[in-house]
């Protein structure tokens, strides 16, 4: 009986660490978001573009405003989330025209798409954020008596904005970003001659607030 015995527990010393290592190699779960809630303000360019339909051109010079973003993307895995971003500024320009013939003149120019972003984990992290919808030029009006200039009705065009930076992580629901954007809004050429842009390209450098909602499990 002794010699079994004996047998039964070398085979238990002999098994226990290769149980063992495979308990430790088991990847701990943790809670992460499930979604996120960004805010972020920054300083916003653009060029010029010229609209053949009222036979007028929007001259955005060298000058900055601040443009305020907000998003909602819902994590799809690990650090890469699709959602939805809003921008709105509003944009000093010089207005040429028939309306006013050549004026100073502000707008209203909100962007509405959707949005992938991908970057994240502890501290300090790459980000890259893409984003593609509709540009909305409203409330176009003369600066001196705030007369409406046309389109009287705003004009929409199709957008895509890239935007590349750095992020830190404070915790697993707090991020904060600085991100460099550069985009395209793509006008109608109808009617515009062939040495005029139909293309605004605008930049923006932005920081931004990123908080995590709800919750998801996932490898660490």
């Amino acid at each position: 009986m002794n010699k079994y015995i004996m047998i039964a527990l070398a085979l238990v010393l002999v098994t226990a660490p290769s149980a063992n290592a495979q308990i430790r190699r088991r990847a701990p779960v943790v809670t992460e978001p499930s979604s996120w809630v960004s805010l972020g303000i920054g300083l916003y360019g653009a060029n010029e573009v010229s609209d053949g339909a009222t036979s007028s051109t929007w001259d955005f010079g060298e000058g900055t405003s601040w443009q305020y973003r907000a998003s909602f993307e819902k994590v799809v895995q690990n650090t890469f989330s699709l959602g939805g971003v809003l921008t709105y500024v509003d944009l000093p320009f010089v207005y040429t025209g028939p309306s006013c013939g050549s004026c100073d003149a502000h707008l209203d120019l909100t962007t509405l798409g959707a949005s992938f972003h991908a970057g994240g984990g502890q501290g300090l992290h790459q980000v890259l954020e893409v984003s593609a919808g509709a540009a909305f030029y409203r409330n176009l009006r003369r600066d001196s008596d705030n007369k409406p200039l046309d389109p009287v009705g705003g004009n929409t065009d199709p957008f895509f904005t890239f935007g590349y930076g750095f992020g830190y992580t404070f915790n697993p629901t707090m991020q904060i970003s600085l991100v460099q954007d550069y985009g395209l809004v793509l006008h109608e050429r109808t009617g515009i001659a062939n040495n005029q842009s139909n293309t605004l390209t605008q930049r923006s450098t932005r920081l931004n607030f990123r908080m995590g909602l709800g919750t998801r499990r996932g490898p660490r």
